[in-house]
């Protein structure tokens, strides 16, 4: 049964929540970092869309939102990843994206970048504001993030 935009931001931010708890015994929780759902809905059925150079593709209907997050100084997401992907717009201050190999992109405000499947951690050195579009897996109920153990290189 498809959720209403209420109940997928209900269910989004319990799954943070959750997903944030189990974070504290087994992985990285996030700090100085919030994350706040704006709105929450199922793509019923799969999407296909190709214009001017540009393909969007689903196979399947999926689950979307679009959150907020706001990093303060010395903020991170934690590690984590996501079940299909999630297109990230900086609106201010700088971020840094690690991957597993505790390698790292630097994206300052108006820029963009994607996070997927691979495990990632953001953080920020003095605060920053972020929007970020996903789109996952249709689940019942949606899960939008999944933590993830601090890989070698960090610990």
């Amino acid at each position: 049964m498809p959720y209403s935009p209420q109940q997928k931001r209900a269910l989004a931010a319990f799954a943070f929540a959750a997903g944030t708890m189990t974070a504290i015994a087994m992985a990285s929780p996030p700090t100085n970092h919030t994350a706040t759902g704006i709105v929450a809905a199922e793509l019923g059925d799969a999407g296909h869309v190709n214009s001017d150079r540009i393909k969007f593709q689903t196979k399947d209907p999926t689950d979307t939102s679009i959150t907020r997050l706001e990093f303060g100084a010395g903020g991170k997401s934690g590690w984590h990843h996501h079940p299909g992907m999630v297109l990230v717009q900086v609106a201010s201050g700088t971020v840094k994206v690690w991957d597993s190999s505790c390698a790292f992109k630097t994206y300052g405000a108006g820029s963009v970048f994607v996070e997927g499947n691979a495990v990632h951690e953001v953080t920020s050195d003095a605060g920053a504001v972020l929007y970020g579009t996903a789109i996952v897996e249709d689940r019942d109920p949606p899960v939008f993030r999944a933590e993830d153990p601090v890989p070698f290189c960090a610990q």
